[in-house]
């Protein structure tokens, strides 16, 4: 039996976490965004009436990889693929052309033996190659880009982060800080529909070859960070090409974060980090407010009438969201901070951490529900950047009021239905 917080559920949270890569531009209805929302009413009706089909699959993918990738689910998001194939690859090749080449070395890295891999998994009876595999298969809808394939191969960071700090005697904290320095994307062609793909991270380096036709991936290679300050600049300006307001924001925002490492590593001094991210804010916040407020302009308007079926405010689960996004002061100001404004292009980070704790007792409707199924989300502005906003959780409704140009957040509220 596989070990749920390891094989299975961790890949989901881990692919959240650098959701933002290869994302596209939110004012226009794009290619992307429209096969995303295909897929969303495609996956709908596990979201109501075949709930509990959901839910039996999540517990087959935990217990049981085989039976969950012969499982319905899968075969319907499979189908899916299938019926929408050429799509897929013309997104897929149009990410991997935009991205930079490989580099030709790394240094201050080097190869890790893939069977210290191997070992760690097959404490749970799997091996490396079955977990890219079953990741690969239940993540195969959602990669419509090379950014995608993280979530197939980011698995490897439990093993990689336990291979460093016990082996190589790293602390934890200093992985964890590197770690949280994001990725940088590169690709080469090798032929056909098969490239080679680069995931560089300041504490490990991801190298496979993937076939963005069948989704394969294949010939693995991992290197760690073995320490020593790397030379500044290193990697600098290295990013995909922009063609989009979002993906300019992007690149500035996956550049400032790597290019952090030149002026606190080793030392991290979080002030410092918090003052260079505010500094940052304040020279993008214009670019910034316009995403932000083009999404949410897309949003179906706010039903007073389904707000109202949750009439029990849940004041503890007010209380874990409002720790949760660093609103500790109850009668201070009630602003964003600056480490989660920074990643806050349209709602997502705000909204990712309301699933997490909304669908803590709500079975199938966690992280996994609301990556694969979609949110139920209704916004309307109350007055320029301005903006009320309502998401919706099995039992439980989450709302609050975002100043986009801002970060102010209040009116901060979770409530349930009442009880039968």
């Amino acid at each position: 039996m596989m070990n749920t917080p390891k094989v299975y559920l961790v890949v989901f949270l881990l692919w959240l976490s650098s959701s933002t890569a290869c994302q596209t531009q939110p004012t226009a209805e794009t290619e992307e965004q429209q096969l995303s929302a295909d897929l969303d009413r495609w996956m709908a009706p596990y979201r109501n009436e075949k709930k509990a089909e959901f839910v039996d699959w999540i517990a087959a993918g935990e217990n049981n990889p085989k039976a969950a990738l012969a499982h319905p689910v899968t075969r319907h998001m499979q189908a899916f693929v299938e019926e929408n194939k050429e799509r897929y690859l013309r997104l897929r090749l149009t990410g991997l052309e935009a991205l930079p080449p490989i580099p030709e070395i790394f240094p201050g890295y080097e190869v890790l033996d893939l069977q210290v891999l191997d070992d760690y998994f097959q404490k749970d009876g799997v091996s490396v190659r079955e977990v890219i595999d079953l990741t690969s298969a239940l993540t195969a809808a959602r990669t419509l880009g090379p950014g995608g394939t993280l979530a197939s191969v980011n698995l490897l960071h439990i093993a990689v982060s336990d291979h460093l700090t016990q082996e190589k005697e790293m602390h934890l904290q200093e992985y964890v800080q590197l770690y949280g320095l994001g990725w940088l994307y590169f690709a080469d062609l090798i032929k056909d529909t098969q490239w080679k793909v680069a995931l560089v991270n300041r504490a490990f380096v991801i190298e496979y070859s993937w076939d963005y036709a069948t989704g394969r991936i294949e010939l693995l290679k991992v290197l760690v960070y073995t320490g020593g300050k790397q030379q500044p600049g290193w990697l600098a300006g290295r990013l995909p090409k922009a063609l989009t307001p979002q993906q300019k924001l992007l690149n500035k925002v996956d550049e400032f974060k790597w290019t952090l490492y030149d002026h606190v590593y080793p030392d991290f001094d979080f002030r410092e980090v918090e003052n260079r991210q505010r500094q940052f804010l304040a020279e993008n916040r214009a670019a910034y407010t316009a995403l932000r407020n083009a999404t949410l302009g897309r949003y179906p308007s706010i039903r007073p009438e389904r707000w109202a079926e949750f009439v029990q405010e849940d004041l503890e689960l007010t209380e874990e969201m409002r720790s949760d996004l660093g609103l500790f002061d109850p009668f201070g100001e009630h602003r964003l901070p600056e480490s989660i404004s920074i990643n806050e292009f349209k709602y997502s980070q705000v909204l990712s951490t309301a699933t997490y704790v909304l669908g803590s007792d709500n079975p199938g409707n966690g992280w996994m529900a609301d990556w694969l199924l979609g949110k139920e989300v209704y916004a309307r502005e109350l007055d320029e950047n301005l903006w009320e906003i309502q998401l919706f959780v099995g039992d439980v409704a989450f709302g609050y009021q975002w100043n986009t140009a801002t970060d102010e957040l209040n009116a901060l509220t979770v409530r349930r239905k009442e009880k039968q």
